[in-house]
């Protein structure tokens, strides 16, 4: 977190995370990280920066047994001392001593001995600045730290696929452990799912997800009275489908699949196809003999719109093998119907080709249809 208040910033971790709370017959002991940032651009001069850390047994109070607690700094400037009653202090060596930009101090509190109630709570901090007459006196800063309290046992764990890497339209299915009891939810792309119904009288969750076409990151969420955790997992798909915006590769890209020779040849034959993907057909004519044209003709349907036709003739005075090649360039959508024709009185040669966007085939239609 980070205050309007001061130009330090400050974030906590624990171990275990989450807190576990202790039983009669079986104490806990944990071990709390606060890390102290001069994320600003100017140096910070700091005389005495103090964590409370709430005392007591209910479900808002850390420990009941503060005397526990040691503390330390990873920065021999800078030292941290457990004042009593879970307040912990911590100094520079020299008093007003600047905290450089981009300058961070860990604060290490071990042995905290966590109470047995389940719950969450607030790490207060206050600070001071400065020395002499100018300094400012030790206060409160907004936006305390936040910490959550666990039963012994896992409120949620294992949370797994049964695959990580899936075919492209295929599902996963995931697998956790966790208490019953609480609501648990699932979260993943833009969609969410209430999951109770998925977990047995043991506590052992299964789902079985949506058709995937990309990689999808899921997020299992367990909330009670007093504590929210999570747990994620992700898998990626193969071939996956892409939505993009702006696109920067730092390898080679291939816009085209296979590109495969169709119709062409010297006779004059009408072809049918059926276009699996998006592509082009590129092709050309040309005839053999003086003032007998020869004619290249495709004809595209895409779905739901009416037929289109790109047409080519080679004719050229000259004749004989100095003819000119008409050519065609053809845009074809996917699920597209597509014709070509090729004729001439006489000789001629022609030759198509089939670009695909990707992977998909322009494939003679099934007899059916």
């Amino acid at each position: 977190m980070t205050s309007a208040a001061t130009a330090l910033s400050y974030s906590v971790h624990t171990s275990p995370a989450p807190l576990r709370v202790g039983t009669e017959e079986a104490p806990a002991r944990a071990t709390v990280r606060i890390t102290l940032t001069n994320s600003g651009p100017d140096p910070v001069p700091c005389d005495t920066i103090a964590f409370t850390l709430p005392v007591g047994s209910g479900p808002d109070a850390l420990t009941a047994a503060p005397d526990t607690i040691r503390a330390a700094t990873d920065d021999a400037g800078w030292s941290a001392g457990h004042q009593g009653g879970g307040v912990v202090h911590v100094r520079p060596a020299a008093p007003g001593t600047e905290l450089k930009p981009g300058a961070r101090i860990m604060v290490t509190l071990a042995d905290v001995t966590v109470n047995h109630a389940v719950g969450a709570v607030t790490i207060g901090i206050s600070e001071s600045r400065g020395t002499g007459d100018g300094a400012e006196k030790l206060r409160r800063v907004p936006g305390d730290l936040r910490l959550a309290k666990a039963s012994p046992t896992a409120m949620l764990e294992d949370f797994r696929p049964d695959r990580v890497d899936v075919p492209n339209g295929e599902p996963v299915r995931l697998t956790w452990k966790c208490e019953v009891g609480p609501d648990y939810e699932i979260f993943y792309g833009d969609q969410r799912r209430m999951v109770n119904d998925c977990i047995d009288a043991d506590g052992n969750g299964a789902w079985t997800s949506p058709s995937l076409t990309s990689a999808t990151a899921f997020m299992l969420l367990g909330r009670n009275d007093q504590v929210t955790y999570g747990l994620t997992t992700a898998v990626t798909v193969n071939v996956p489908d892409l939505e993009v915006g702006d696109l920067d590769a730092n390898g080679s890209v291939s816009l085209f699949g296979q590109a495969a020779e169709i119709a062409g040849g010297t006779e004059s034959s009408p072809a049918e196809y059926v276009a699996d993907t998006d592509g082009v057909i590129t092709g050309y004519i040309k005839t053999t003999q003086d003032q007998v044209p020869a004619e290249l003709k495709v004809f595209v349907t895409p779905p739901g719109l009416r037929r289109q036709q790109f047409a080519t003739q080679s004719w050229d005075a000259t004749g004989g093998t100095l003819n000119q090649e008409a050519s065609l360039f053809v845009p074809v959508p996917k699920g597209s119907r597509v014709r070509v024709v090729q004729k001439g009185d006489t000789n001629f040669t022609a030759a198509l080709t089939w670009f695909p966007f990707g992977a998909g085939s322009l494939a003679p239609p099934p007899p059916s249809q």
